[in-house]
């Protein structure tokens, strides 16, 4: 139960397989950088996502300070996805309904999840950002509620990809632990990233006019 246990939690790392100390350096390479280089590709891409947004941090460079809030949040939610849905992929008898349940069960708890957190931090960052940054209480407002709608739409997204990757990658015959965790990080990024700034872009430049 010990080896599989940490096989397992390998692979939910991007590992083929488990290291321990006896290994060589070049061992530990194989297993680590072929999934690194393909999330360095990835991350670019982010990076590239990140860049078309520059209009709205150069206007409104606060949103800046929470960016990791919403990347964190949404990542969070991913991994607990893939968790349950990693453990429900383990039965092979599975059937295509089952799979579709899961799926309508993890948004739904993403999606409430992301309400109970997104209001929290709507009635939260709106003082924060009142009194620690000195807006007005109707501009520190919108943008509370500007992250708390990304976190909202983020979260439920992030339930969705990280339930459908690992679902898709048993589909075409990959194991969705090895493939899935280091991907689904990648693509939650991506999903925070375009929520956050696109609610941003239209919400508070081109509606409030902030």
């Amino acid at each position: 139960m010990d080896e599989e246990m940490g096989e397992d939690y390998a692979k939910l790392a991007g590992l083929a397989a488990e290291e321990d100390l006896e290994e060589s350096l070049f061992q530990s390479l194989k297993k680590r950088l072929p999934w690194l280089l393909i999330l360095l590709f990835l991350g670019l891409c982010v990076s590239t996502v990140v860049s078309m947004f520059e209009t709205v941090v150069a206007q409104l460079t606060i949103v800046m300070a929470f960016q990791s809030l919403i990347l964190g949040m949404a990542g969070n939610v991913g991994t607990q996805s893939l968790a349950v849905t990693i453990r429900v992929l383990m039965d092979d008898t599975l059937e295509r309904k089952q799979k579709l349940y899961l799926i309508w069960k993890e948004v739904r708890v993403g999606a409430m999840n992301g309400l109970i957190i997104g209001t929290c931090a709507f009635l939260l960052l709106g003082l924060y950002v009142h009194f620690a940054k000195s807006y007005a209480w109707g501009p520190a407002y919108a943008i509370s509620l500007c992250i708390g709608l990304s976190l909202w739409l983020a979260m439920i997204i992030s339930s969705l990809t990280g339930t459908t990757i690992p679902i898709f990658f048993k589909k075409i015959g990959i194991d969705p632990a090895v493939a899935s965790g280091p991907l689904i990080t990648t693509v939650n990024d991506m999903v925070g990233v375009v929520t956050y700034y696109g609610l941003a872009w239209i919400f508070l430049i081109n509606l409030l006019h902030m």
